[in-house]
């Protein structure tokens, strides 16, 4: 994998504005535009095998303020299509929903499948892009034309990150307590007495491993952020695109760290009327993951 590539201040990933439905002619160029270069259309999707660009290029090295533009771009492409973004949002809560309500799989099973969806989703931003239609049939995109494999690996391989993790902080939980101490604190209030320096001690050890699995989950949420996008977009395979995004989101840790806070700032305001503004909020989280490959990845 190459060194990252700077990205020149002053030069915009993104053409003049996204395609609206029907408008193919305000398609966003396959490259980053250039003021000399006249934009270029991609065939319609009748005439395109696949939506893949072929490996993507070593990350660039983009300035933290692009971290806030992502949100930007995301506006711009919930924009395009409100209506259909939003279908897509409902259709997605309802089915996570339905599948976490069955027992013990149905949690499994959503963790699995998040990764196909994602990849789905980037699949319509992408078409957006080109000056093609949203659908809620993009949703579902990542089922079929050879993409559900990769993509459900991702899918398989963060779930057994999470059992990992999950099975390592109850292991220190019962080895920093003992037997005895788990069956003190459960009885809290009754005729068994704790000893409280013990509790202490292990609640010591549980904080320093709680930090170590956090720092964990982070360092692969790192990996994870655009490994769908790189299977859909690039045709990269899941362990390639798990490296290549750990490697964009590394290098360009202060764009993340400003697209995080400003992140916390709209959850904020989109929670406080009733939570309806995460109809918006949740497609423009698709729009800045989007945003970010483009600007990174983008040729």
């Amino acid at each position: 994998m190459g060194a990252p590539t700077a990205i020149p201040k002053s030069r915009s990933s993104f053409a003049a504005r996204y395609a609206t439905i029907g408008s193919p002619a305000h398609a966003l160029p396959t490259a980053p535009a250039r003021p000399d270069e006249p934009m270029e259309i991609d065939p319609p999707a009748s005439t395109r095998a696949d939506d893949a660009e072929g490996p993507a290029p070593p990350p660039r090295l983009l300035a933290a303020g692009d971290g806030a533009a992502w949100w930007g771009e995301s506006w711009r492409i919930f924009c395009a299509a409100p209506f259909a973004w939003i279908g897509i949002f409902v259709v997605f809560v309802v089915l996570s929903i339905g599948l976490v309500m069955i027992p013990i799989v149905g949690s499994l099973v959503h963790t699995v499948l998040t990764p196909v969806f994602a990849g789905g989703v980037m699949l319509g931003c992408h078409a957006l892009a080109r000056g093609r239609p949203l659908t809620i049939g993009h949703l579902f995109e990542g089922f079929q034309r050879g993409r559900f494999a990769p993509l459900v690996t991702l899918g398989l391989i963060w779930l057994a990150v999470l059992i990992v993790i999950a099975v390592v902080m109850v292991a220190t939980v019962f080895l920093a307590l003992g037997a005895s101490g788990l069956a003190a604190l459960m009885d809290v209030g009754g005729s068994t007495p704790i000893d409280y320096a013990a509790l202490m001690s292990a609640g010591t050890a549980i904080f320093v491993v709680g930090i170590i699995a956090t720092l964990i989950t982070l360092v692969i949420a790192m990996a994870y952020w655009f490994a769908p996008a790189l299977v859909v977009l690039n045709g990269e395979t899941p362990m390639d695109a798990l490296s290549k995004s750990f490697t964009a989101s590394w290098h360009n840790v202060g764009a993340f760290l400003l697209y995080g806070l400003v992140f916390i700032g709209l959850a904020i305001a989109a929670s406080i009327p009733l939570a309806l503004g995460w109809f918006v909020l949740g497609p423009m989280l698709v729009g800045s993951c989007y945003a970010g490959w483009r600007t990174i990845f983008g040729r």
